[in-house]
């Protein structure tokens, strides 16, 4: 029994001292992947940085000749639109659905999975959902612009001689949920609007003339719970001494104005509270926004370059000042790029400046509409729409 219990004891010790080593490689152990997953980061970041210098076409569609097609993005795949019908399709040409109508001059507004179509200068309008069920409304007046939100609802302007109405419509039903009307004579002329994803929140920008000087007012209507303590729902106005072109809800609750001089956001939760002004000292070429960030390209002065400004919105605040060396007719972003285009040529910015592809083409390059924030765009010619992903080149 005494040799029993030794050798259960030299057992004992021996479990002990491995225990130990165990507990004394495992700080090594963690520092060793930890490590490799530093190296692991630190390539796949590079690897991200790193500029691509080619392109494939994934998918390619074939456009009408002399066609006065139109496009819009939608759904990681395009609309296409013109005087008889809307079409949508994905990424690789596959048809979602097809609304036909008759318009001399359609414009378009796109709130996924809704968009809306409207006969600009005319009264005719319909709002279509995602599966191409199509609702069609007239009213009276010239229509001169429409908006449309996530559930349907739409906005749309109507303007007659003295007067202009905007009427807010929902799919299915015959009658306006809301009329805005202002006279032309006080309230000035409309300029723009923008409604927010949920269809409760209008912002409209007017222009008038007050003492002899330009100045605009961009107003704030709130149709929820909120708004119904305000006079004609109206929850906020301020005034500018300059014209204001752009309104725009980049989140359902944060709002850019951009003006010939400068560009303000507001928090619109339920009433304007304003989050940042900045004014610029050079005349404005492009505004262009997503739902994280603004841009901005001043124009260039007496030679100089045209200068490139991006802000993140949940900061409120610019993260980007660089000259641009790129000349474009087209410009947005996507996730975290910034996208130019225009002549034969396409470029993508990194939220940093850096440079993330360039490429001159031998065709066209009339619109580029996004597909995903990495690698894939859709890239409008003349003669057809290439869905292209980029690629690194050896």
């Amino acid at each position: 029994m005494k040799q029993f219990n030794r050798k259960l004891r030299s057992a004992q010790l021996d479990e002990d001292k491995q225990k130990k080593r165990k507990k004394a490689l495992l700080p090594a152990v963690f520092l060793l992947a930890a490590a490799a997953a530093a190296i692991l980061l630190m390539f796949w970041s590079r690897r991200r940085e790193k500029a691509y210098n080619d392109y494939e076409i994934v998918h390619s569609e074939e456009l009408s000749a002399g066609s006065s097609a139109r496009y819009a993005a939608y759904e990681e795949g395009y609309i296409v639109y013109d005087r008889d019908g809307a079409r949508a399709y994905t990424a690789d040409g596959k048809q979602l659905w097809n609304a036909a109508y008759n318009l001399k001059n359609p414009i378009i507004a796109v709130c996924e999975p809704y968009a809306a179509v409207a006969d600009k200068g005319n009264g005719q309008f319909y709002i279509i959902d995602g599966k191409g069920n199509i609702s069609s409304f007239s009213v009276a007046g010239k229509l001169a612009g429409i908006k449309v939100a996530a559930q349907g609802v739409t906005a749309v302007l109507a303007t007659e001689d003295d007067r202009d109405h905007i009427y807010l419509y929902e799919p299915g039903s015959s009658t306006s949920l809301v009329d805005i009307m202002e006279m032309t004579k006080s309230n000035g002329f409309p300029v723009t609007m923008a409604l927010s994803q949920d269809g409760r929140k209008l912002v409209t920008s007017y222009l008038s003339m007050e003492s002899g000087k330009l100045q605009s007012w961009v107003t704030f209507y709130n149709f929820g719970e909120v708004g119904q303590n305000h006079v004609d729902n109206m929850v906020g106005s301020y005034s500018f001494e300059a014209i204001v072109p752009e309104v725009a809800f980049i989140t359902n609750d944060t709002v850019l104005v951009g003006k010939d001089d400068g560009i303000v956001l507001y928090q619109m939760t339920e009433i304007p509270k304003v989050l940042m002004t900045e004014p610029f000292d050079r005349p404005i070429h492009s505004i262009f926004y997503s739902s994280s960030r603004v841009g901005v390209v001043l124009k260039g002065e007496a030679g100089a370059k045209e200068q490139l400004l991006l802000y993140r919105v949940d900061k409120a605040k610019r993260i980007l000042d660089i000259p641009l060396e790129y000349d474009y007719s087209g410009i947005y972003t996507a996730g975290e790029d910034i996208v130019l285009y225009g002549g034969q040529e396409l470029t993508v910015l990194r939220q940093n400046g850096a440079l993330k592809f360039h490429m001159s083409f031998s065709k066209n390059v009339r619109q580029v509409l996004r597909v995903d924030d990495r690698e894939k765009y859709i890239m409008i010619g003349d003669a057809q729409a290439d869905t292209i992903r980029l690629k690194r080149q050896k």
